[in-house]
Protein backbone atom coordinates (compact mmCIF):
# COMPACT_ATOMS: atom_id res chain seq x y z
CA UNK A 1 0.00 0.00 0.00
CA UNK A 2 1.45 3.34 -1.05
CA UNK A 3 1.54 6.53 0.99
CA UNK A 4 -1.53 8.05 -0.65
CA UNK A 5 -3.61 4.89 -0.21
CA UNK A 6 -2.43 4.55 3.37
CA UNK A 7 -3.46 8.13 4.20
CA UNK A 8 -6.86 7.64 2.59
CA UNK A 9 -7.46 4.41 4.50
CA UNK A 10 -6.40 5.92 7.82
CA UNK A 11 -8.59 8.98 7.28
CA UNK A 12 -11.61 6.80 6.46
CA UNK A 13 -11.02 4.74 9.59
CA UNK A 14 -10.65 7.85 11.73
CA UNK A 15 -13.99 9.18 10.51
CA UNK A 16 -15.73 6.23 12.17
CA UNK A 17 -13.46 6.03 15.21
CA UNK A 18 -14.72 6.35 18.76
CA UNK A 19 -13.19 8.75 21.28
CA UNK A 20 -10.88 6.09 22.76
CA UNK A 21 -9.27 5.35 19.39
CA UNK A 22 -8.99 9.06 18.54
CA UNK A 23 -7.19 9.73 21.84
CA UNK A 24 -4.80 6.86 21.16
CA UNK A 25 -4.02 8.10 17.65
CA UNK A 26 -3.59 11.64 18.96
CA UNK A 27 -1.13 10.43 21.64
CA UNK A 28 0.90 8.57 19.01
CA UNK A 29 1.04 11.64 16.76
CA UNK A 30 2.04 13.90 19.66
CA UNK A 31 4.79 11.51 20.75
CA UNK A 32 6.11 11.32 17.18
CA UNK A 33 6.41 15.08 16.81
CA UNK A 34 7.85 15.61 20.27
CA UNK A 35 10.78 13.41 19.29
CA UNK A 36 11.29 15.57 16.22
CA UNK A 37 11.39 18.77 18.27
CA UNK A 38 11.39 17.88 21.96
CA UNK A 39 10.43 20.18 24.82
CA UNK A 40 13.72 21.19 26.45
CA UNK A 41 12.72 24.05 28.77
CA UNK A 42 9.88 26.12 30.13
CA UNK A 43 9.40 29.88 30.31
CA UNK A 44 8.68 31.75 33.57
CA UNK A 45 4.95 31.12 33.09
CA UNK A 46 5.44 27.36 32.76
CA UNK A 47 4.88 27.23 29.00
CA UNK A 48 6.97 24.57 27.25
CA UNK A 49 9.71 25.50 24.78
CA UNK A 50 10.86 23.14 22.08
CA UNK A 51 14.48 22.74 21.09
CA UNK A 52 13.99 24.81 17.94
CA UNK A 53 12.20 27.62 19.84
CA UNK A 54 14.94 27.73 22.47
CA UNK A 55 17.68 27.75 19.83
CA UNK A 56 16.02 30.68 18.04
CA UNK A 57 15.68 32.58 21.32
CA UNK A 58 19.30 31.97 22.28
CA UNK A 59 20.55 32.91 18.81
CA UNK A 60 18.61 36.17 19.10
CA UNK A 61 20.10 36.90 22.53
CA UNK A 62 23.64 36.15 21.35
CA UNK A 63 23.13 38.58 18.46
CA UNK A 64 21.87 41.26 20.86
CA UNK A 65 25.00 40.77 22.96
CA UNK A 66 27.20 41.15 19.89
CA UNK A 67 25.41 44.42 19.10
CA UNK A 68 26.20 45.70 22.60
CA UNK A 69 22.66 45.38 23.94
CA UNK A 70 23.51 44.22 27.46
CA UNK A 71 24.18 45.64 30.91
CA UNK A 72 27.41 45.47 32.89
CA UNK A 73 27.87 43.51 36.11
CA UNK A 74 27.86 46.81 38.03
CA UNK A 75 24.53 47.80 36.47
CA UNK A 76 23.08 44.38 37.29
CA UNK A 77 24.32 44.70 40.87
CA UNK A 78 22.60 48.08 41.24
CA UNK A 79 19.34 46.78 39.76
CA UNK A 80 19.37 43.73 41.99
CA UNK A 81 19.80 45.92 45.07
CA UNK A 82 16.67 47.81 44.01
CA UNK A 83 14.78 44.54 43.59
CA UNK A 84 15.78 43.45 47.08
CA UNK A 85 14.51 46.69 48.63
CA UNK A 86 11.00 45.76 47.48
CA UNK A 87 11.10 42.38 49.21
CA UNK A 88 12.00 43.55 52.71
Amino acid sequence: MGEVQLKETVLKQLEGADEKLLRMVYAIIEAYYEKEDPVVSYDVNGNPRTASELKALLDEQVEEGRKGKYISIDELDQKSKQWLKHTR
